[in-house]
């Protein structure tokens, strides 16, 4: 979370990439439950997977999924190698928050879905303008799905305009937040808070007490977007196979007003780049961090 009134270069998140061996399901899992519409479909090309450092994934099939009003989120890849998650156990990208218009409804019509309820639908302890619930996905990936009431200063949050909009707060799961946050804020130039708060579907999943507070940050991006920063213990830290994405969440793209110097970019004439300049860096626990120039 910005602590002044400059604008994060960084930003906003434009979509999570899931990687399953079971792919086409996984994008029905989507549209059927979670609202989602394919935007583009279509194969790999060479240069997108070198870019990721997966080369040996040019041809697999990829879909791009967003709302219903044909805004991006999700990218969801084919990838034979790639297993389920397990939450919570390795360090990287760990959660989607994805906004969303009527949680409680919403959370009602996954009860027979391949989408499991972790925990009731609930105010957030931070405030009660935020109602949110916990949900684990078919690739074993998290979702917070929440639901914005109001104003939450000092954080700039937005408010749904369909079912389920997008993603607007992709969590990370750190070994070290102080080093997790100093890497974003770089790309940012632009700074976060850190403070300590309760996660209770971080306490049920580790067999926690309820109450027990883990260490945050929040870094505030540019369209009322942020990154959240979860410093956990007993983390896995991925292999970083070269030739999988890994199952979970593979990867966050975000739009940055300049890539780094730096950086190798790269040129994609297909959805979401456009053909703008993008580039693939890695965050301190090995995270795939995609930027595109916007």
């Amino acid at each position: 979370m910005s602590t002044s009134d400059s604008n994060p270069a960084l930003g906003p998140c434009c979509l999570a990439t899931l990687a399953s061996a079971d792919a086409a399901r996984l994008v029905d899992d989507y549209c059927s439950y979670l609202h989602c519409q394919v935007l583009a479909s279509e194969s790999l090309a060479a240069p997108m997977t070198t870019q990721w450092g997966c080369p040996s994934l040019a041809g697999a099939r990829y879909w791009l999924l967003g709302n219903i009003l044909g805004r991006p989120w999700l990218r969801i890849v084919e990838d034979f190698n790639a297993e389920p998650a397990t939450p919570l156990a390795c360090a990287g990208w760990m959660a989607m928050e994805v906004l969303v218009e009527d949680v409680d409804g919403l959370a009602a019509s996954l009860a027979d879905s391949p989408f499991k309820v972790l925990r009731p639908v609930a105010n957030l302890e931070l405030s009660d303008k935020i109602r949110a619930v916990q949900v684990q996905g078919p690739a074993g990936e998290l979702l917070y799905l929440t639901q914005i009431a109001g104003d939450v200063p000092p954080f700039q949050l937005p408010q749904a305009t369909c079912a389920v909009d997008h993603l607007f707060i992709p969590v990370l799961a750190s070994t070290d937040r102080t080093a997790s946050l100093a890497r974003y804020e770089s790309l940012a130039r632009h700074s976060g808070l850190s403070f300590d708060t309760k996660v209770t579907v971080i306490n049920q999943l580790r067999d926690l007490p309820m109450d027990q507070q883990h260490p945050l940050a929040t870094l505030q991006l540019a369209d009322s977007t942020l990154i959240e920063i979860d410093q956990l213990d007993k983390l896995a830290i991925a292999p970083g196979e070269p030739h999988t994405l890994a199952g979970g969440i593979a990867m966050v793209t975000f739009y940055i007003d300049h890539l780094p110097e730096q950086a190798e970019a790269h040129m994609h004439e297909a959805p979401p780049y456009n053909g703008r300049r993008s580039c693939t860096l890695h965050g301190h626990d090995g995270e795939r961090i995609e930027l595109i120039e916007c």
